[in-house]
């Protein structure tokens, strides 16, 4: 029993308040105050000897049963904490404690698909615990599930307002390449604490990531002037990113092969960089052994590997780059998801398989191509795709027969799945040979034919006759204005009496009224009713709708592509930022079959493309 040394009085008024907050009432209820305060102080055993009572006394009473699970957490017992919590849960399903302790008893017995599952929970239910968030974010990413864990996190990252998770949140993200995301917690990292290095770097790359590239300069420059700064190898590396994005790309390369590196990790990065700069400057013959360097200096290959990989594959030389592509994910996402699940003798084999999108929307329109080329009888084996949540409705009908289950869902609750049966889609890229360059071509996607009939209506009747073109010309990622042009440049190829729809993602308001001002005989229309962010079925119905669609490399190609439209033209920028699915020349497209490029020769000059594009439209 509890300690009796308080007046009959206080002793009454703590019985009651405890009664209130444990749901029991009489002493009972202030010896489970105790044993929470017990367990609070690492005092196990008389935690569990004022607890275990009332299990047995007060069964339903959920606290007591949290009670010892915390005990038996704290002495590294797992299944036991588990059981006493599972009891605690069925008695309360959004019980915090309870959610909370179950997860870390799965983590103690190595059970991560658990323990994440149950973290989730305990987050959803309200759980603000760093130690907890921070767990998650591990397993997560070491999973390979960073957006699925980013949609959890995020809520819980704000509550918290703590520099450390903001970062870490940030790295996860910026680690799946989502770095509009990872700025804003760059920048809340170094606004609540401004003064650490690690978050005066933070703010460096939050410029750089959001294209802020005079500040970001500036910045580099300070840190680098700083003789505190331990960590310079990092600013450099992203002081050669700021003269690559503002094409300096001799400047770019004397700071990299200038600077003594310490650390190797971020001289390999840097080679990576600078292996991407190289291809800019059609310095090829160094571009392999720059890649090679930076993956061997290491020997941890990931995003060199990847971007070797698609450089080879570019090239056309897909065997060796398949294999260096294999190499993007590192050994813990590697043992769920092995590459020899992709391999034909397990392929042939299967009776279901799951396909794990990866990437952006556009670069998985353009994986799954490779469906026709993998040795799966579709006709005969169940399939389904593991991805963003708007592809359930946009790819509902597809011509392979998969069906579609929204990311979130699927790791966040119990799944039955035969490990040999999960597959990346990007681990497909093993079909392409030179031989079969080309088998994957054709449309497989079918927008609803409802949807855009009624689309293609309302823009008949506001063209008036006209063609109706689609465009869209921006491109909001780190490196995006390599492949951006403007509005205006896209609308110098559109003749006098067309009806130009936004195609274009973001906020461009500003644009289109200036595009509008100028050329006041081509109607501009932003239409409110598709949001291409949100509804990826009607955006596809919306470019089904199109006579013609003129855009750069992004979201809109690939769907233009995986649909089949008949009358799209692609301005490809030259160098690495020219996705590897479009080969190293040429104007016809060699992934879809259907799209006319027209390319790049010096990068960031597209004088010559857009002249191509308008002699080829407006003759």
């Amino acid at each position: 029993m509890a300690d009796t040394a308080l007046s009959r009085k206080d002793r009454r008024a703590q019985i009651a308040k405890a009664a209130k907050a444990y749901g029991i009432k009489g002493p009972e209820s202030l010896d489970l105050h105790e044993a929470y305060k017990a367990l609070g102080q690492d005092n196990v055993m008389r935690a569990v000897q004022l607890a275990h009572p009332i299990t047995v006394s007060h069964p339903r009473n959920v606290h007591a049963w949290v009670v010892m699970g915390g005990a038996a957490l704290a002495q590294r017992e797992g299944a036991t904490a588990q059981a006493f919590f599972e009891r605690a849960v069925d008695l309360s399903p959004n019980e915090v404690a309870a959610l909370v302790g179950l997860a870390k008893a799965h983590v103690l017995q190595a059970q991560p698909e658990d323990a994440t599952r149950f973290s989730a929970r305990a987050f959803a239910a309200g759980a603000t615990e760093k130690g907890l968030a921070r767990l998650y974010m591990e397993l997560m990413r070491q999973m390979g599930r960073v957006q699925a864990a980013a949609d959890v996190i995020v809520p819980v990252v704000e509550k918290l307002n703590d520099a450390e998770m903001c970062l870490m949140l940030a790295d996860m993200l910026s680690d799946i390449e989502e770095t509009n995301q990872s700025a804003v917690w760059l920048d809340k990292a170094w606004r609540l604490n401004p003064e650490p290095e690690l978050h005066r770097i933070a703010r460096l790359r939050a410029l750089v990531y959001t294209r802020r590239l005079e500040l970001a300069e500036k910045l580099a420059d300070e840190l680098l002037a700083d003789p505190s700064v331990q960590d310079r190898d990092i600013v450099v590396v992203y002081k050669v990113l700021i003269l690559r994005i503002t094409n300096r790309p001799e400047e770019a390369l004397s700071v990299a092969e200038t600077h003594e590196f310490v650390v190797p990790e971020r001289y390999a990065e840097v080679r990576g960089v600078m292996a991407n700069i190289l291809q800019d400057v059609g310095r090829d013959k160094e571009v392999e052994d720059a890649y090679l360097e930076g993956m061997h200096v290491t020997g941890s290959k990931l995003k060199v590997s990847k971007a070797f990989g698609a450089y080879l594959m570019r090239q056309g030389r897909f065997k060796e780059g398949a294999d260096y592509f294999a190499d993007r994910l590192d050994g813990t996402q590697r043992g769920y998801i092995p590459y020899i699940n992709a391999a034909p003798e397990n392929l042939e084999a299967l009776d279901s398989v799951t396909l794990i999108g990866e990437q952006g929307i556009g670069d998985q329109l353009a994986l799954l191509s490779l469906l026709r080329l993998a040795p799966i009888d579709l006709s005969r084996v169940t399939s389904r795709l593991v991805a963003d949540g708007r592809f359930v409705k946009a790819l509902a009908g597809n011509d392979f027969g998969f069906s579609v289950v929204d990311r979130k869902s699927f790791t966040s609750e119990p799944q039955h799945v035969v490990p040999r049966e999960l597959v990346y889609i990007g681990d497909l890229t093993r079909y392409i040979t030179a031989e079969n360059r080309g088998a994957q071509h054709g449309a497989w996607v079918n927008p609803e034919k409802a949807r855009v009939q009624h689309l293609r209506d309302k823009y008949a009747r506001l063209a008036q006759g006209g063609p109706i073109i689609g465009a869209a010309w921006s491109s909001a990622s780190m490196l995006g204005h390599l492949r951006s042009v403007s509005l205006m440049d896209i609308l110098s190829t559109v003749p006098d009496g067309a009806l130009v729809v936004n195609l274009q993602y973001g906020d461009c308001r500003a644009e289109i009224e200036a595009a509008r001002k100028a050329r006041p005989a081509v109607a501009i229309l932003d239409d409110p009713e598709v949001n291409q962010m949100k509804d990826l079925a009607g955006f596809f119905a919306q470019i089904a709708a199109m006579d013609r669609v003129l855009t750069i490399d992004n979201t809109t190609a690939h769907a233009c592509g995986a649909i089949g439209h008949p009358d799209t033209h692609v301005l490809l920028p030259t160098g690495s930022e020219c996705m590897w699915y479009w080969g190293p020349s040429g104007t016809p497209d060699p992934w879809y079959g259907n799209l006319n490029l027209y390319r790049q020769e010096k990068l960031g000059k597209w004088d010559a493309p857009l002249s191509l594009l308008k002699q080829s439209l407006c003759p």
